[in-house]
């Protein structure tokens, strides 16, 4: 009997000691409970600018965005953004763009100084880059009139013809340049992008998003890693857009109107471990 309550003893402390060793020895996705259960929660805001620099939107500028694990800017932050080291200064003290997980998708009113903005940012005017599972496009819709061609095409097709793992790929970016050319989204252009179908700078132009980035996006979607394209340059006409194609991929929109009153930005819940992503359009009094 007391060899049995000897070794019951040190049986106790092995199973005690193998519990430690994996609690502090499990990887991140592995985590024990309540740990892996925790839900991410990412917020798109886009077209915070008002008519007269360094001004964003009130409601945007006091925010407390470290409640989110990500942000997410479709564009158009302020009058001319990037005009001046002012202006920079405030959207960079309001949006912190230099943290990582401030990913910020250029619009026409961020374009004056492309090099100003990549010293805030410290990031390219596009990339990609990969967080818990998601894998992210930043597009540049203003370089080439709303035609994802040359460098930028490359890098797109690239990362469209490898990801593999991703639970999902999401494409940020301002202009609704998926709207061209789309059979049941071309007619909405006037009742919900602040651009028209036209040739300019800040335009939706006439542009190759349907017939060359589009089908290599199903593909991704074929493979099981689910598709969002979320667009910024909304607000004045709509301040909430959601769309999904017969292939599944969702074309999604949020914006900000600065005279408007009922002004929303798109929050993300996200599963890590479940691989799960959900969103809701919230107004900004309820953030």
């Amino acid at each position: 009997m007391e060899r049995y309550k000897h070794n019951f003893k040190h049986f106790h402390f092995a199973v005690l000691a193998l519990l430690i060793f994996s609690l502090f020895s499990c990887k991140k996705d592995e985590l024990p409970e309540p740990f892996a259960n925790e839900t991410r929660t990412y917020l798109h805001l886009s077209h915070t600018r008002t008519n007269n620099n360094p001004l964003m939107v009130e409601e945007a500028e006091i925010l407390d965005f470290n409640k989110y694990d990500m942000l997410w800017l479709g564009g158009d932050l302020a009058m001319q953004t990037s005009a001046d080291a002012v202006t920079m200064n405030r959207a960079d003290s309001i949006f912190n763009l230099g943290d990582a997980n401030t990913l910020w998708a250029l619009g026409n009113h961020d374009y004056s100084n492309l090099d100003k903005v990549q010293q805030y940012s410290n990031k390219p005017v596009y990339y990609t880059t990969h967080n818990e599972g998601i894998t992210y496009i930043v597009l540049d819709t203003q370089d080439s009139l709303s035609n994802i061609v040359g460098a930028q095409k490359d890098l797109v097709l690239s990362v469209l013809d490898t990801i593999q793992e991703s639970s999902h790929l999401i494409l940020l970016h301002h202009k609704l340049i998926w709207m061209y050319d789309n059979p049941t989204l071309e007619p909405q252009i006037s009742s919900v992008s602040n651009a028209h179908l036209d040739n300019c700078f800040y335009c939706i132009n006439p542009n190759n998003f349907n017939t060359e980035i589009y089908p290599e996006l199903v593909k991704v979607q074929s493979r099981g890693t689910e598709v969002l394209c979320i667009g910024g340059d909304i607000g004045f006409k709509a301040n909430e857009f959601e769309y999904r194609s017969p292939d599944g991929i969702y074309f999604l929109a949020s914006g900000i109107d600065f005279n408007g009153t009922n002004n929303k930005a798109l929050l993300f819940h996200h599963d890590v471990e479940n691989r799960s992503l959900d969103w809701e359009f919230k107004s900004l009094s309820d953030l």
